[in-house]
């Protein structure tokens, strides 16, 4: 079984800073600063984390009859029912 390597830290926050330039990504304060397992993942892979993201910003910044802060409580417990640490 083939794994991919995740980023350290100072690495996916360097990767995270080009994709943000690149795809015009916007991240919310708290993943820029804690960066997760699954965020280090995508910003390392971009074949991967490229559509991935692209899906992310329409969900979570687009504009939605939800607000941002109930897009993310979704999130969060859709994570928890599916035992995904988020």
């Amino acid at each position: 079984m083939s794994r991919l390597r995740i980023a350290s830290i100072p690495d996916a926050m360097a990767h995270a800073a080009e994709i943000t330039q690149a795809r015009d990504v916007r991240w919310a304060d708290a993943y820029m600063q804690f960066p997760t397992q699954m965020g280090r993942l995508l910003v390392t892979h971009p074949r991967y984390g490229a559509p991935f993201l692209d899906l992310f910003q329409k969900v979570m910044w687009d504009e939605s009859p939800l607000t941002r802060q109930e897009r993310e409580m979704i999130a969060m417990v859709a994570s928890r029912a599916s035992r995904c640490k988020y």
